[in-house]
């Protein structure tokens, strides 16, 4: 093994997975030099944490600042396309983890991360870098043309280079490193907005809409809302982001409902880059972390708890030195994304809130009155993120979808 205080890693990106995993470098000896990788002025998507991110912001010792700017959330809840309204709260059911979390706005929380890594002992450069490919490695990147102060604080080249950009992706398109892109090609829209109104207060919402579903994320003062629509059902709706989200909600009962007399305080952002993941996560002398390395979908709001939880994991691999480690990083992520991936189906294709409704003892009789508690459970582990680092809750929610939905038609809690 090499001794970590020898160890020098460039971290590319100063989002959440780049300054987590930049700290806990730091904490472990490593010399680390976090780098930013340019941020867009509209609203960023990942607002909402889950309560699996608590631990680690009580390891970064940063909970109780979160919790000061954060609006605390209790739960999530969801809207069908009939109107039933069906909550779920972390206390009761969180397990072995804290039952709530909090929603940010991201620009305090990135800054707050941002310091921790600074407090941690990362060297944090207000300065951009550019990656190029190695002339003498095929596998390999380089910080090109990285200025002399760059240059001195590494002593050369550093050993490790992690590509932290997020959805720029800059090692998997320097390396044309293969990747595998999921089923849907959804577009979201969001802005912050005042005067929408949420069903359950601090709870993140995932409502049914006609085409497509919304997120309602309540931040101190304003409301994230996002609307995912499949490309086709924003034609003719203008040419601007602007227009195409004032558009949707005009057009959308349930939006009127919500966001009657709603005004937007923020450009509106558009992201489509969705369900995407790259074939491998390291290489010789590079790793990626974070939306770098996979990012399913919006959902459930796992984006920020994949991002940070994985930066922690990849953080003690690089530090150990060992190469199974950093297998070990990749197999894990590479489960994370799958469980989220399935979770995500079940909810698009409406198996999930089928299964929900048949369990409910009133329905079903004695599947329902066997199967509440289980179900309950096991949809409110997926909304806290400890669902994914165990066995028991995907397990029992596949074998539930698969087994107990034969007679039924979730047809119409269907996304369309």
């Amino acid at each position: 093994m090499v001794d970590p205080r020898q160890r020098s890693v460039a971290v590319i990106g100063d989002g959440p997975a780049g300054t987590t995993l930049a700290a806990f470098l730091a904490r472990g000896g490593a010399r680390v030099g976090l780098f930013a990788a340019g941020r867009p002025a509209a609203p960023i998507v990942g607002e909402s944490l889950l309560p699996a991110v608590i631990p680690i912001l009580r390891e970064l010792g940063i909970e109780e600042e979160v919790r000061s700017y954060g609006e605390f959330k209790p739960g999530a809840t969801f809207v069908l396309h009939d109107g039933a309204v069906i909550g779920f709260d972390f206390a009761r059911n969180a397990g072995r983890l804290p039952g709530y979390a909090f929603n940010v706005p991201r620009d305090r929380f990135d800054a707050t991360l941002r310091e921790a890594s600074r407090a941690s002992g990362a060297r944090v450069f207000d300065t951009r870098v550019r990656l190029e490919r190695d002339p003498d490695g095929a596998d390999r990147v380089r910080l090109a043309a990285a200025e002399s102060e760059v240059r001195d604080y590494f002593g050369g080249e550093p050993e490790w280079i992690v590509d932290a950009t997020g959805r720029r992706r800059t090692i998997v398109r320097l390396l044309d490193l293969a990747s595998k892109a999921g089923a849907r090609r959804d577009v979201a829209l969001f802005a912050h907005c005042e005067g929408v109104r949420v069903d359950n207060a601090g709870h993140v919402h995932m409502d049914h809409l006609r085409r497509g579903w919304c997120w309602r994320i309540p931040l101190p003062g304003v409301v994230s809302l996002g609307i995912v629509v499949a490309p086709d059902a924003l034609e003719g709706l203008g040419s601007t982001a602007e227009e195409q989200f004032d558009a949707c909600i005009a057009r959308e009962p349930h939006l009127q409902r919500v966001a009657a007399g709603a005004r937007r305080v923020s450009a509106v952002a558009r992201y489509s880059n969705y369900q995407w993941a790259a074939e491998r996560g390291f290489g010789d002398g590079w790793a990626l972390v974070g939306d770098a390395l996979g990012f399913v979908d919006p959902i459930f709001s796992s984006g920020l708890f994949l991002a940070m939880e994985g930066a922690q994991v990849l953080a003690r691999a690089l530090i150990s030195g060992d190469p199974a480690a950093l297998r070990r990083y990749e197999r894990r992520q590479r489960r994370h994304l799958a469980a989220w991936q399935r979770m995500a189906s079940y909810y698009y294709d409406g198996r999930l809130f089928e299964l929900v409704r048949m369990s409910r003892p009133e329905n079903h009789g004695l599947f329902g009155r066997l199967t509440t508690q289980h179900v309950t459970r096991s949809v409110a582990r997926i909304l806290t993120g400890e669902s994914t680092t165990g066995a028991y809750s995907p397990r029992l929610l596949a074998f539930l979808i698969r087994h107990g939905l034969r007679p039924a038609d979730p047809g119409a809690l269907r996304i369309h």
